[in-house]
């Protein structure tokens, strides 16, 4: 005998609701876009943006502040939407590979279930300028959008298709990179391997 009609039924229609803690055009959109493409949640999805805090600084700069600034957005996103069945958050920052003294630029991406599962997602990571890097470290504590607009770039970069695109000469963008995080992100929630 195979399951009911009614449980079949609530399979085929059940909903997954996501809270996105970014109100940030090229974030969200990158979030909407998995949500509406990928084979796990599409046609599946809602979801609702917040602004929230990532109590890090403005401008991370190490690996733990930008990780720590993704998760602590998912967790304030909980408090606003405790109906959400899963709770996003995302980070942009600058890190400072110690072994070869380079920086990096990254954008990670946090999913926390209803349950307390969670996975991170990164970005690629691409190499700071050298002089963007010497402009972020160099005492006047302005952030990477600042500086990338003394330095004749983009203003408020971060609204747009950020320094990815400013960098890579449009070959890459903000909203690509949020789009891989969050690809990596979601993908041990239903993936077999990781179950």
């Amino acid at each position: 005998m195979g399951p009911s009609y009614d449980l079949c039924k609530s399979l085929i229609f059940y909903t997954m609701h996501f809270a996105i803690g970014t109100t940030n055009k090229p974030k969200s959109e990158a979030i909407e876009y998995v949500l509406n493409s990928c084979p796990y949640t599409t046609g599946k999805a809602t979801f609702s943006g917040y602004k929230v805090s990532s109590w890090v600084p403005d401008m991370p700069t190490t690996l733990e502040e930008i990780r720590t600034g993704a998760k602590n957005r998912a967790i304030h996103c909980r408090r606003e939407c405790k109906e959400a069945d899963y709770f996003i958050g995302m980070e942009w920052g600058v890190y400072k590979d110690y072994e070869w003294e380079e920086y990096w630029l990254l954008g990670v991406v946090y999913i926390e279930n209803r349950d307390g599962v969670w996975y991170f997602g990164y970005s690629c990571h691409l190499r700071v300028p050298e002089r963007v890097a010497e402009g972020l470290f160099d005492g006047q504590w302005r952030d990477l959008e600042q500086v990338v607009h003394a330095l004749g770039g983009t203003e408020n970069i971060g609204d747009k298709q950020g320094s990815f695109h400013e960098w890579t000469d449009g070959m890459l963008s903000r909203r690509e990179q949020f789009i891989m995080a969050t690809q990596c992100a979601i993908a041990p929630f239903f993936n077999r391997f990781y179950h």
